[in-house]
């Protein structure tokens, strides 16, 4: 006979998921990517995060985009550590253009229409936000977490209220939380690196395994 301390527990498992989403080129993946995961699955009681590898961004142009599957597994190995991480490759595997629209659809046909997605966006997007594919349907399936960066505002536009409408800027302002300043791009370490300069401590040691035994970003001979 099940007593009421164990039927608690069970119907705990039936809880809808709260899943995070960090998209991103991940060009590498480095410390701050995994400190924003960290604090924003601490502080909304996130049930996970997954990291998604962009095959190709579509507000973004980088001229030293490495191959998406070195990406992906690099994020794999930076996250192993970490049983609230995990990385998906289904936008490399649709390839074209990355759409968050996109990826969050599928991510509510996998979990089911109960399952709540926080997109994790940092300070430095939420300017193009506005530009996003279907940016109002999105914000209707999902909720928009935006995380300081250094140098970028986190106040919203009026363009982007227009479009989304008063509630959901309200639902960003309530969500939206503040980490200690980590002053990592990766724009910064591709730069380090194709001046030979050392990147220890800026990404995990892992990836900066992978990087050396693959030979990513370094100048032409």
């Amino acid at each position: 006979m099940i007593n009421e301390k164990e039927k608690a527990e069970d119907y705990t498992d039936l809880r809808p998921e709260r899943v995070g989403l960090l998209g991103g080129t991940f060009n590498p993946i480095h410390i701050g990517h995994l400190i924003m995961a960290e604090e924003v699955c601490k502080h909304h009681h996130l049930t996970k995060v997954i990291f998604v590898p962009a095959y190709i961004p579509p507000h973004k142009y980088v001229d030293d985009l490495t191959d998406a599957r070195h990406r992906y597994q690099m994020a794999k190995e930076a996250i192993s550590e970490n049983d609230k991480f995990e990385v998906s490759d289904l936008e490399i595997k649709r390839k074209g253009r990355s759409y968050t629209i996109d990826t969050v659809q599928e991510i509510l046909g996998h979990y089911g229409e109960e399952c709540e997605v926080f997109l994790i966006i940092g300070a430095d997007s939420l300017n193009e936000l506005e530009l996003w594919k279907d940016i109002k349907k999105l914000s209707q399936l999902c909720h928009f977490v935006i995380v300081n960066r250094p140098g970028f505002s986190t106040d919203t536009s009026s363009r982007l209220a227009e479009l989304i409408g008063d509630d959901n800027i309200s639902d960003m302002e309530r969500l939206r939380i503040e980490i200690e300043p980590v002053g990592i791009s990766s724009t910064g370490i591709r730069k380090r690196l194709k001046d030979r300069i050392e990147i220890k401590g800026l990404v995990p040691e892992c990836v900066e395994a992978y990087i050396k035994e693959h030979g990513l970003y370094l100048p032409p001979e």
